[in-house]
């Protein structure tokens, strides 16, 4: 059972990374909040790891932080919630957040999420309140202690210039659309949130895909946290 892994960040896409643990690389499914706190390829990672055993696979699922983690497996814990569901409610929320739209049965902010029906909200909401209470006060305790140290440059999650990235300018977007398919959203809603960044980028704009994820879930979410 593997629940850390730390090592050099060699590849990274819309929904997954790979660590290079001492010459083994090890593939992460990881949630969009995760991704977008990531530091640029090369640098040094730590994620909080949930290794997920059937029968015919074992997957890993990397996460900024425990927190993280600890709020996922808490929503596996839901009948009819897997992985799939699981990594998607954790995409334009982290794993405080989420508890927050919990906590505050916020119907319209778990139902934004694609895949999220009012059912299966509204289970949600019954079945974890008391757990999330309980983790969310856990957190509102705890400091924010970012889970990678960038190479002489401290941690700069979502502050890291786009150049210092091996993306190029075209396969920001590429992955950024990718990220969105595969948390379920629909073309014409990609499209609404993509369309500005490409304008944006060609006027010049150096884009940074865990800054534009950022900005396109919540948009897409239509900030309903209502912080």
């Amino acid at each position: 059972m593997i629940g850390r892994l730390s090592g050099l960040l060699v590849e990274k896409t819309g929904d997954y990374v790979v660590l290079d643990v001492n010459g083994v690389g090890y593939e992460a499914s990881v949630p969009a909040s995760s991704l977008c706190r990531m530091p640029p390829i090369g640098n040094e990672v730590t994620l909080s790891v949930y290794t997920h055993v059937r029968e015919d696979a074992l997957r890993l699922f990397g996460f900024w932080g425990r927190a993280d983690r600890s709020v996922f497996e808490m929503l596996l814990s839901v009948s009819n919630v897997g992985p799939k569901l699981a990594l998607a409610l954790l995409g334009p929320f982290d794993g405080k957040e989420l508890c927050k739209v919990i906590i505050e049965e916020n119907l319209a902010a778990l139902t934004s999420v694609p895949g999220v029906g009012a059912r299966t909200a509204e289970r949600l909401m019954v079945e974890l309140r008391t757990k999330a209470q309980k983790v969310y006060a856990l957190l509102s305790g705890e400091s924010d202690t970012p889970s990678a140290k960038t190479k002489g440059q401290g941690n700069q999650a979502m502050s890291v210039l786009a150049g210092g990235d091996m993306w190029t300018r075209h396969s920001v977007l590429d992955d950024l659309k990718s990220a969105l398919q595969n948390l379920g959203y629909k073309d014409k809603q990609i499209s609404e949130v993509v369309g500005p960044l490409e304008k944006r980028q060609a006027a010049g704009e150096e884009l940074v895909l865990e800054a534009a994820l950022k900005e396109s879930l919540r948009q897409l979410s239509g900030h309903l946290l209502g912080r």
